[in-house]
């Protein structure tokens, strides 16, 4: 091996060793989001799609706890070795941009970026497998572009991708429509789409959403309604600015400012034509996320992500090119913020285990909510003591984010019914199940009192003889924070409409 490689390589080995354990050390430590446990509550029943995505980053948690056991950490191993996946990719394109040094800075600006480890690398979440998949068909797209006459070998591949990075997130659709845009727009490239290549890659592509729309035609096409009423609402220029804000935490804004730079340079002399194609890439889900930001109240920064990720190579490029002097700069920033940053995150990891920054305080403040990250892995042996799971009573919840994160804490529990909204819930095979239930109302300590009477008017509702039993109450660290009410009911048939 040519000893001038060596650094490359142990560069690459560095960041992609010192990305997976600072991965493994939050996938250990970070309780499961409400997403999480949802998707792993809902994806135990097969189904080839789901209300809110596309099926394959639901099925990967499910399948490795089917193999290893139920563990926060085995949930999110497919996400792991994905996100190690990801950073490689990622420095394979800035590498094929711009040499080593490109590389290096585009695998270490995702792999250490917030959304690079955590969003796309830890979480059980449906950006690993898109991301994955995304930065392949990148790759695979920039080879094309270097070859003369591209083979049909290498557009089945990009392809194949695209359609996994589609069976994984829709958003990916924008990657496929952004590339037949820009083969329009750049003249040397218009005659490719008289060749039959980028057809045989569309039509390989169009199967990753071939599970999605049959499940839909067979379901009132839920989730397009679900997803086209998250945007609209009137000019939201608060919203838009809360956006930009939450997309410069998850990127580092050093990082983002370095994504906008490589993105502008990508259309001026002298960049290659590949750089401006990666731009377009990139583009297309950043302008069109932030256009929905900004006509729109109901919407979360992560979604333009996946576009500023195939950004970082092209900044990897810029800051390859910079003088050592403006390269100094731009690390020392980015380590600079991105160590308060990691720092910060760090801190919310550990209070949300031990409760560290209200420990002294006589009573909880309003801001210390923490529900949604919660470790209720002490529910199950509790219950389990009580004999209340048995005979296998319907768990009975209010809303999908309940439903996830009590079904997940029971191991998988089925049947779940949902009184509120449902989400995948409601398209379960038992989603009307009845007879004996538990109505499970999670609920922070101090509002245990009045959360019970009115947890007991709702299942009386349900069965006039409903009872309140004896919460289960959980600690966060030393103190008791967390407690589901239990209440115990009967459900005839036909009592909900789902």
């Amino acid at each position: 091996m040519d000893t001038r490689a060596r650094p490359e390589w142990q560069g690459l080995a560095a960041i992609l060793v010192a990305s997976l354990v600072l991965r493994l050390v939050y996938a250990w430590l970070l309780p499961l989001g409400v997403d999480e446990a949802y998707a792993i509550a809902v994806a135990r029943d097969f189904s080839p799609a789901f209300f809110d995505h596309p099926p394959l980053g639901f099925w990967a948690p499910v399948a490795a706890a089917a193999l290893l056991g139920e563990h926060v950490l085995v949930y999110r191993l497919p996400a792991l070795v994905l996100g190690t996946i990801t950073v490689a990719l990622i420095w394979a394109i800035g590498r094929n941009l711009g040499g080593s040094r490109a590389g290096l800075w585009a695998a270490a600006l995702f792999g250490f970026s917030p959304y690079g480890a955590l969003g796309a690398g830890t979480m059980v979440l449906p950006d690993a497998p898109l991301m994955a998949a995304g930065a392949g068909m990148a790759l695979v797209m920039l080879r094309l572009l270097r070859q003369p006459a591209p083979s049909l070998r290498l557009w089945a591949l990009a392809g194949a991708l695209l359609g996994v990075a589609m069976a994984s997130k829709y958003q990916a659709v924008l990657w496929g429509a952004a590339f037949v845009v820009w083969m329009l727009a750049e003249p040397g490239r218009r005659r490719l789409l008289l060749t039959p290549g980028p057809w045989l890659a569309a039509c390989i592509a169009l199967l990753g959403l071939v599970p999605v729309l049959a499940w839909n035609m067979g379901n009132g096409w839920a989730s397009l309604a679900f997803h086209g009423g998250r945007a609209g609402g009137g000019l939201s220029p608060g919203n838009f600015a809360a956006m930009a804000a939450g997309q410069a935490v998850y990127l580092l804004p050093p990082v983002l400012v370095a994504a906008i730079i490589g993105l502008r340079a990508a259309f001026r002399p002298p960049a290659p034509e590949r750089a401006r194609a990666l731009a377009a890439l990139a583009l297309w889900t950043v302008v069109f996320f932030n256009l929905i930001y900004l006509f729109s109240e109901n919407s979360l920064p992560h979604w333009t992500m996946p576009g500023w990720a195939l950004a970082l190579p092209l900044a990897g490029w810029w800051l390859a090119r910079c003088t050592p002097a403006q390269a100094r700069v731009w690390r020392r920033w980015s380590l600079g913020l991105g160590l308060a940053i990691w720092a910060a995150l760090g801190l919310v990891v550990a209070h949300l285990q031990t409760g560290l920054l209200t420990r002294g305080a006589a009573h909880l403040p309003a801001w210390d909510s923490t529900l949604d990250a919660f470790d209720w892995s002490g529910l199950r042996p509790e219950l389990e003591r009580r004999g209340l799971l048995e005979g296998g009573p319907v768990l009975l919840t209010e809303s999908w984010i309940t439903a996830g994160q009590m079904a997940t804490a029971l191991g998988g529990w089925r049947p779940v019914r949902v009184l509120g909204n449902a989400h995948h819930f409601a398209f379960l095979p038992d989603a009307g199940a009845d007879g004996p239930a538990l109505l499970l109302v999670p609920v922070r300590i101090d509002a245990l009192h009045w959360r019970a009477g009115e947890a007991l008017a709702l299942a009386q509702t349900l069965d006039p003889a409903a009872q309140l039993m004896e919460p289960v109450v959980l600690p966060r660290g030393t103190r008791d924070y967390a407690a589901v009410l239990i209440l115990s009911l009967a459900l005839p048939a036909g009592q909900l409409d789902q």
